[in-house]
């Protein structure tokens, strides 16, 4: 059941005696702040079995996990502004370990305000999560497993656009703060976005405008790094339109792999308007005489929209880096809908930088092989009577450690929705190549879910889900850190409304890891039931 309050705004002067609610009244407008909330408050009980919490491969250790969940979800929606928020606070015990007993938190809240009719609009947003502290111990960290740690990111800034048929423009200006429990991937800083070209009433010249701004801290540690393509040309009537194209991309700062060889480079071009919906741009680009590290080059794009309900973009270019391209296909029908994304981007002060490091020393049988794991060795603190028939073997292990240095990311997306009558399919895959600029370290990410979700009645449905996930960190140092996991999991899901504002689901789920590091070669099973009350 939810609660909704009527909140309307009568006389500015009636707050002019609280100073932080007339400062908002300067910013937001009395018709802004008149609008209506609605509030849902929750609560929920999760009970979930796990035959080997501890994701072991040898003594294996169950365990009972009781979770009890205080849910809050507000809305508010006026002329001139949206708001939503939602979170959790969940009280988790585990009855293998007291000690691990805890409290966690989770928050969504999102925000946006028009200052004024059709001038800029203020954002803010908010997330709290919970997420793996190390993707090479347990990419699949969650609060049953409990190796999770805290991440906070807020933001808020400025947006302002403007469609028209003259003028098309998107543009913003945001300050974020990341924060995270163990202080790795902690950064704060601004980013700006400027997208801007002409509009369909154009007659004599065309331009665009793409130009992205980043400037990022952590500590005593800062990167920045800006990108700018713009073209600007004239509009004949042979469909056939010249222009002039400058490209420029830079990193700077004080930490490694900053300040490359990117030089500007800029030239002529042509822009053929095949039909009404398909553009082709191409250009042939002049880098400054003297750089050895790069050579005039083409670059091109295409804009095709052969219909209203399929559009297909895509892009080459030459950066610091080398070649460098952009995809984007849509298309979607009543019941199907279908998205093939790349993009490529440069990042900096993540969670995902590793090194490795020794984690202790342990007396295993003769003779040592690749399948021989710490498990199954004795400390080296506590040898074994007689070494005579054992090896004093060093282990390690990959662990993070914050990411000072920019990186190359090269993100592939594919998902494909069918929608039924009472059945929907879904599914999505995706890689990551994501490579250090200075230590040219190169991990790989693979993920592919399939999902059927039946409606079995008006008030039940079924959910079945096939999930993969390959990792491999350092890919290029076989005889080094390189690790390689693998995850398959099988979970099924059945939820039902036991009332108007009362619902449950049970789910049962398998998970299968395989690892080049034997120690983290295990299987679990789980099961769980919940119960959850809206108010």
């Amino acid at each position: 059941m939810a609660i909704t309050v009527m909140a309307t705004v009568e006389k500015i002067n009636k707050v002019a005696k609280k100073p932080a609610l007339l400062a908002a009244c300067f910013i937001l407008s009395p018709t802004t702040l008149a609008g209506e909330w609605t509030f849902v408050p929750s609560l929920g009980f999760t009970e979930t079995f796990s035959d080997n919490v501890e994701l072991t491969k040898q003594e294996q250790t169950s365990s009972f996990v009781s979770q009890l969940i205080f849910g809050f979800d507000a809305n508010f929606q006026s002329k001139d502004a949206l708001i939503s928020f939602s979170g959790t606070e969940t009280l988790a015990a585990y009855s293998h370990n007291s000690d691990l007993n805890d409290d966690f938190q989770t928050m969504q809240l999102e925000g946006l305000f028009s200052l004024w009719s059709s001038g800029p609009q203020l954002i803010i947003s908010s997330d709290i999560s919970n997420v793996s502290q190390s993707n090479s111990n347990n990419s699949l960290a969650d609060l049953v497993s409990g190796d999770t740690v805290q991440r906070q990111i807020h933001s808020a800034g400025l947006q302002y656009n403007i469609q028209n048929s003259h003028h098309i423009l998107d543009s913003s200006i945001i300050y974020s703060v990341t924060e995270s429990e163990d202080n790795i991937g902690d950064s704060n800083g601004y980013t700006a976005i400027l997208n801007s070209k002409n509009g369909n009433a154009a007659r004599a010249i065309f331009w665009q405008i793409t130009g992205n701004f980043s400037n990022l801290k952590n500590n005593s540690l800062q990167g920045e790094n800006y990108s700018l393509e713009s073209k600007l040309g004239a509009i004949t009537s042979w469909r056939l339109n010249p222009f002039i194209r400058y490209y420029n991309e830079r990193i700077t700062g004080n930490i490694p792999a900053t300040n490359p060889d990117t030089t500007p480079s800029w030239g002529p071009g042509v822009q053929w308007l095949a039909t009404k919906n398909f553009t082709l741009d191409v250009s042939y680009n002049y880098v400054q005489e003297g750089n050895d590290n790069s050579d005039d080059y083409l670059a091109a794009n295409v804009d095709w929209q052969p219909s209203a309900r399929t559009s297909l973009k895509a892009g080459y270019n030459q950066r610091f880096f080398g070649d460098s391209y952009n995809f984007e296909l849509t298309h979607q029908t009543k019941r199907l809908k279908n998205l093939i994304y790349y993009t490529e981007t440069i990042e900096i002060f993540d969670r995902y930088s590793y090194q490795e490091e020794k984690s202790g020393d342990f007396w295993c049988l003769s003779p040592v092989s690749q399948d021989t794991a710490s498990s199954d060795c004795l400390s080296a603190a506590q040898p074994p009577s007689d070494t005579t028939n054992y090896q004093l073997v060093a282990f390690n292990n990959l662990v993070p450690v914050e990411n000072n240095e920019f990186t190359l990311n090269k993100r592939l997306l594919w998902t494909s929705t069918l929608n039924l009558s009472r059945t929907s399919f879904k599914f999505t895959a995706s890689t990551r190549e994501r490579e250090a600029l200075s230590t040219h370290i190169i991990d790989d990410y693979i993920t592919a879910d399939f999902k059927i979700s039946r409606k079995t009645s008006a008030r039940s449905a079924l959910d079945f889900l096939v999930s993969y996930s390959e990792n491999t960190f350092d890919k290029n140092n076989p005889n080094g850190s390189r690790q390689k996991d693998i995850y398959k999991s099988i979970s099924t899901t059945y939820s039902r409304e036991l009332a108007s504002s009362l619902s449950a689901f049970f789910t049962l789920r398998f998970l299968d890891r395989e690892s080049s590091v034997i120690d983290r070669t295990y299987n679990e099973v789980r099961a769980s039931i919940n119960i959850t009350k809206d108010f």
